[in-house]
């Protein structure tokens, strides 16, 4: 890197643009370049975001971030397994919640600190030859056909055309690929505004809890990192200005002596005011350019859930992309981005909402009320089970988008068709223990409980579906015959094959580790056919091949 702008040769014409190269977007197209398919990052900064904003990961976030190979290098500069504190009047706990134990294999909510996310990412991006940074590079225009993409895009006063197949906008709030696109945002502008003051060289000693205190007089949020970190989050009033309250003395007064005895000029790494949004983008695809993160939704943020979400939208859309570049995907499949993440994107944002007006209540008959309903609340046992485990926020249910709903054959509650895939330790054939994950590779995958999927469908072979034979825990897996290509994995404890109810079964897994499919041998058939309509093997065929397999980086 030289003056901050990234010295690498520009390869032939990507077939991806993606605009904005923040977590999500290099999320998103560092998942492209990993199956093979080159593409460009247009970002105006000339260096990773330095600053910390995003706070909060959850299981499934980590789930990709290990597909990338970033998660372990991140978990070391992070909190794991945190949960959370409501503190009512009088500073008096009215509830503390905390994630049920995660059974994706990581913490299922961590604190982390955003700028060392986007430094991970930046530099496998920097090294990937898939990928292109082009970094204080502004795109200015966008047309768009039924045969690809057109960016025009302005670097040092110099203007020219980039062109691909497909465009994804991750350009965050105030996304100029939305507005270009002419899309919409539905929702609105919380009045309420907050001052975030991130601190460093915390001494004391704090509990795994993010603390919500709602006092009713200043509401503030306390959440703690590692290696000193803290973050403390303070609700500013109507009357009061943004740039007068973030001055350093009134920053002093806010933290010294309620939170430090003293406050020296290095302990603060950022001060500065945000006003929550909650609003959704009204279309998350226009023809051939797509929506994520930010770009896609905007929340408040007192339940975590912006870059979660949008790395759920990175994780969701990339495969989709893939198999369009492969030749398989109907306008069925793509359109299933936006059927899969807008509604629950939506439902994210009402629960931020949510967990936003019990935080900021300021009135003296609604704070007491509200904290009388919690108590009563607590009194319910399945009603407190509900708040501990924080089971409020719900995780995506894709059963409406690409998956294949049960037939009349036996049903598998254990195995939920539209969830995320558990991920079990399991022992493969050299006696080697790791994450089912490890095994499943990058694409689909179809897994065989109490069944050989050796002879299944040629489907499966049509869409480089990864099979894998799973076995109970005491049973030792054998090597595939020769030519098979059957992973043989044991499961280290029952979960999966404790979860069939004893029945031979098929799960089609999805590239997103989204569970497409659970099936008896019986039903195969239908199941392909209705898979069909999302991705064509016959199609995929005729059409390959169209990655670049010295690009392409498989998992043994």
């Amino acid at each position: 890197m030289q003056g901050g702008i990234v010295e690498k040769r520009i390869p032939e014409p990507s077939r991806v643009i993606v605009i904005g190269g923040g977590p999500v977007g290099l999320v998103t197209a560092l998942l492209l370049a990993d199956a093979g398919v080159a593409t460009t990052v247009v970002e105006r900064a000339l260096a990773p975001g330095d600053l910390p904003r995003a706070i909060s990961l959850q299981d499934e976030s980590f789930r990709v971030f290990e597909q990338l190979g970033i998660a372990d290098a991140l978990k070391s500069e992070s909190l794991l397994d945190t949960g959370s504190r409501y503190f009512g009047l009088n500073g008096r706990l009215l509830a503390e919640a905390k994630p049920s134990p995660s059974r994706l294999g990581h913490p299922a909510k961590t604190q982390f600190d955003q700028p060392i996310l986007e430094q991970l990412l930046f530099d496998r991006a920097v090294e990937h030859p898939g990928v292109t940074l082009l970094l204080g590079t502004e795109a200015t225009a966008i047309t768009h056909d039924v045969n690809g993409v057109t960016v025009h895009v302005t670097e040092r006063g110099v203007t020219r055309q980039l062109s691909a197949e497909w465009l994804v906008g991750a350009d965050g709030g105030r996304s100029f690929t939305r507005s270009a696109l002419g899309i919409r945002l539905d929702g609105s502008t919380q009045t309420q505004r907050w001052i975030v003051v991130d601190l460093l060289n915390e001494r004391a000693q704090h509990e795994p809890f993010a603390e919500f205190h709602c006092d009713g007089k200043r509401p503030y949020v306390l959440v703690p990192g590692v290696n000193g970190r803290l973050r403390i989050e303070f609700m500013l009033f109507d009357h009061e200005d943004p740039d007068e309250m973030t001055t350093p003395t009134n920053i002093r007064n806010l933290l010294v002596p309620a939170f430090r005895n003293k406050l020296l000029p290095g302990d603060v790494r950022r001060a500065a005011v945000y006003v929550a949004h909650q609003r959704v983008a009204h279309n998350y695809r226009s023809g051939r350019a797509f929506l994520v993160g930010d770009a896609a939704h905007l929340m408040p943020p007192f339940a975590g859930q912006g870059l979660n979400a949008g790395v759920r939208d990175a994780a969701n859309l990339a495969w989709k992309l893939i198999e369009a570049i492969k030749g398989g995907a109907s306008e069925r499949l793509l359109d299933s981005y936006e059927i899969e993440r807008r509604a629950h994107g939506a439902k994210m944002v009402k629960i931020s909402r949510r967990v936003g007006a019990v935080v900021m209540a300021t009135n003296p008959l609604a704070t007491q009320t509200r904290d009388a309903v919690v108590r009563l609340v607590n009194l319910v046992p399945s009603a407190r089970r509900y708040l501990a485990n924080m089971r409020f926020i719900t995780p995506p249910d894709y059963s409406a988008g690409v998956a294949v709903l049960p037939g009349d054959g036996p049903k598998f509650a254990g195995v939920q068709i539209g969830r995320a895939l558990s991920q079990p330790t399991v022992t493969d054939v050299d006696g080697n223990r790791a994450g089912l994950d490890t095994y499943l590779g990058r694409g689909w995958a179809l897994i065989g409980v109490g069944i050989n999927p050796e002879k299944a469908s040629a489907y499966w072979n049509g869409i480089d579906a990864t099979r894998i034979h799973l076995l109970p825990p005491g049973v030792a897996p054998q090597k595939s015959a020769a030519g098979a290509e059957v992973i043989d994995l044991a499961e280290t404890a029952a979960a999966l094959t404790g979860a069939t109810g004893g029945e031979p079964v098929f799960i089609a897994v999805r590239p997103d580790r989204y569970v497409a499919a659970v099936f008896a041998a019986s039903d195969e058939q239908r199941v392909v056919e209705e898979l069909r309509n999302f991705i064509d093997d016959r199609a995929r065929e005729a059409r390959s091949p169209q990655l670049d397999s010295s690009e392409r980086r498989d998992v043994a």
